[in-house]
């Protein structure tokens, strides 16, 4: 009777205790004071699925994902049917880059509890990042079937973009066109629109959609960049310099910004705004053709000639591959020209690689011959190679040897096989010329001789 009475007074006691316990750890936790958190559950006898959660989240919060992670899994293992435990597996496995167990996890989730929008919303994410655009596509349907908000036709919208190309290209716009009619204080689908009328060259379609956003809103700055870039492209200076104005009196330093801004001003000759909007611009991206080339021109038209010429000289020379760059992609387009058996552009190719590239490696001609007269059977274009190719040998040639006396195999040995090449294509020449009564008495008794 004592031991009965002993253990109901310590289970009074234990309880209160445990209560205690448990409410500091959720106390730890709504003040995110996470490591305090880990601390008293680690002094806990045994952890609970719900201690699990909070270790969990706890270690999630302090960017430990990988034993976030473990604890997540821990509780799958005791209970399958956990769908806040797979979500919460799913993000951490999308913060280690563990993409593909983290569709799993969202799949398995949405499959336990399929009204789980922020799982679903999360995997479309996923998909989308992962450019699985067209389960993306399906998923974003279904979602949409059930949820028409913006966030979710935005899903949908853009897993179009990426699906419906050239001749359903339309389908995309419409999409965008919707959200804009359902939410018409929705600044993205304005964006979205304005964007892909100006890829499209539909200026004043892209000026009418953000000047219809902007009477509600003509503070956003993404609607009036495309809206300033669109008067630009439009070729209205005027109108898209008081737009670029106030875009640069709000501090606005964007690429885009500033590069429009500068060609409005150069449209209108005024080319001191000109440079300095454009050096900024340059300042960003410092091998930008457009840049250079508009800036060099505005220059030019003001106090900076010489620097002027030393831009619009940068502007071409990153026009332009050098040689090296030539040659590599020569090479590999010869190469593709011989699989595909394409010899006579094979040929060509490396003749013009020789002569605008490459004309110190005169190895290139004899390859060419080698093409025209055992690839095409051309015998006079495999004639003017080799001539080509023996005019090139210097003078003096002196034929290397290994350590064991014999002779390397090297450019004079090329020469030397041209050379015997060529006499034995010229005699094969003079014998037909000879069969059909083309050469002199001289030429027909020597022929005679050599047969």
């Amino acid at each position: 009777m004592k031991s009965i009475i002993t253990s109901l007074l310590l289970l009074i006691l234990f309880l209160p205790a445990q209560a205690q316990q448990k409410e500091l750890i959720q106390e730890a936790m709504n003040n995110y004071d996470y490591e305090r958190a880990l601390s008293l559950i680690a002094q806990e006898p045994e952890v609970s699925i719900s201690l699990l959660y909070q270790q969990g989240r706890a270690l999630k919060g302090l960017g430990r994902n990988r034993e976030a992670l473990a604890a997540f899994q821990s509780i799958l293992e005791q209970d399958s049917l956990q769908t806040r435990a797979y979500i919460e597996a799913a993000e951490c496995c999308k913060s280690l880059a563990k993409h593909r167990q983290a569709i799993t996890y969202y799949q398995q989730a949405t499959s336990l509890n399929p009204n789980n929008k922020f799982a679903r919303l999360q995997y479309i994410n996923l998909l989308l990042t992962q450019k699985r655009y067209r389960t993306a596509l399906e998923e974003s349907n279904k979602l949409a079937q059930e949820d028409s908000s913006a966030y979710v036709l935005h899903l949908q919208a853009e897993s179009m973009e990426h699906c419906y190309l050239n001749d359903e290209a339309w389908r995309v716009t419409e999409a965008y066109r919707k959200i804009r009619n359902k939410y018409p204080d929705d600044y993205l689908s304005a964006a979205k629109l304005g964007n892909i009328y100006i890829a499209g060259q539909s200026y004043q379609d892209a000026i009418d959609m953000t000047e219809a956003y902007r009477a509600i809103d003509s503070t956003n700055v993404t609607v009036n960049r495309i809206n300033a870039q669109a008067y630009c492209l439009n070729q209205d200076y005027p109108e898209a310099i008081d737009r670029y104005e106030h875009l640069l009196q709000e501090g606005d330093s964007s690429f885009q910004t500033l590069f429009y801004a500068g060609i409005s001003y150069y449209a209108t000759n005024q080319f001191y705004q000109t440079h300095d909007l454009l050096s900024k611009a340059l300042a960003e991206d410092n091998n930008n053709i457009n840049v250079l080339y508009y800036l060099g021109r505005a220059c030019a038209k003001s106090s900076w000639k010489e620097k002027g010429v030393e831009f619009l000289e940068k502007a071409i020379e990153l026009s332009i591959p050098n040689d090296s760059v030539m040659s590599r992609l020569y090479t590999g387009l010869t190469d593709c020209y011989k699989m595909a058996q394409q010899y006579r552009k094979q040929a060509e190719a490396i003749l013009e690689q020789y002569h605008k590239y490459d004309n110190d490696k005169h190895h290139l001609l004899y390859r060419a011959a080698f093409i025209y007269y055992y690839r095409l059977k051309d015998i006079n274009n495999t004639e003017k190679c080799l001539k080509a190719y023996l005019r090139t040998r210097p003078k003096e040639m002196v034929q290397e040897m290994d350590n064991e006396g014999n002779p390397i195999i090297g450019e004079n040995n090329r020469y030397n096989a041209a050379e015997t090449w060529l006499k034995d294509i010229e005699k094969q020449r003079k014998q037909e010329r000879f069969f059909r009564g083309e050469v002199e008495d001289a030429d027909k008794t020597k022929l005679q001789n050599q047969d």
